[in-house]
């Protein structure tokens, strides 16, 4: 009686873990719900923010950045885009993991039946073998790929508003504008310093534009 010792393939569980690695990369960058809201239900995180009076030239003030990129509408959009790549790269690797797993099945179905020479099966389980590496590499492609262009992304937002704020300062001259977030270097900041709303306006207003 021919008596084997199957290889240990990946395991369904195994191709599971690392789809969940590359959805967690879809963006919900710094707050953003990629939950199909639109920006007009999302602007509503401003209505009770304190309207500041107008600030006399050289004023110190700040943007509660964290509030300023998820209303952002380029970040709704740049996020949406990356979400439906995430998710076309899920349903790709799902589909790869379906038929190796349905190779795995028939390779250890013919096995213990003894429907293959010692030499064929050797050449189908190193043929396996060979499709897991694959399988693997792609995976960590994807999820690197996924990283790069969410760290891209971010790059590209807070140049954005970074190239906005100076032509919105011409008018406004103030000395500083802090970017006030939880757990950064602001502790506390008088909220009629606050300019959130009033740089969000003139951000999305300058982007429906293009």
């Amino acid at each position: 009686m021919l008596c084997l010792s199957l290889p240990r393939f990946l395991h369904v569980n195994d191709f599971v873990q690392m789809k969940r690695l590359i959805l967690f990369l879809i963006p919900c960058i710094i707050g953003v719900s990629c939950n199909g809201k639109t920006q007009e239900q999302n602007v509503q995180v401003f209505q009770t923010d304190v309207i500041p009076a107008v600030l006399p030239h050289g004023s110190i003030v700040y943007v509660d950045i964290d509030s300023l990129v998820a209303n952002y509408l380029m970040t709704i959009d740049l996020a949406g885009e990356l979400e439906e790549k995430g998710r076309r790269l899920e349903t790709d690797l799902t589909s790869r993991e379906r038929r190796f797993q349905e190779n795995v099945r028939d390779f250890e179905n013919r096995a213990t039946r003894g429907l293959e020479t010692r030499a064929r099966l050797a050449e189908m389980e190193q043929q396996l073998a060979i499709e897991q590496q694959n399988l693997m590499r792609l995976s960590d492609n994807y999820r690197m790929e996924m990283a790069e262009e969410h760290a891209v992304m971010q790059r590209q937002i807070l140049q954005a508003i970074m190239d906005f704020l100076k032509e919105y300062n011409r008018d406004k001259g103030y000395k500083l504008i802090l970017a006030n977030s939880f757990g950064g270097n602001v502790l506390y900041a008088d909220p009629s310093l606050n300019i959130t709303a009033s740089v969000l306006e003139g951000l999305n207003a300058e982007y429906r534009r293009r």
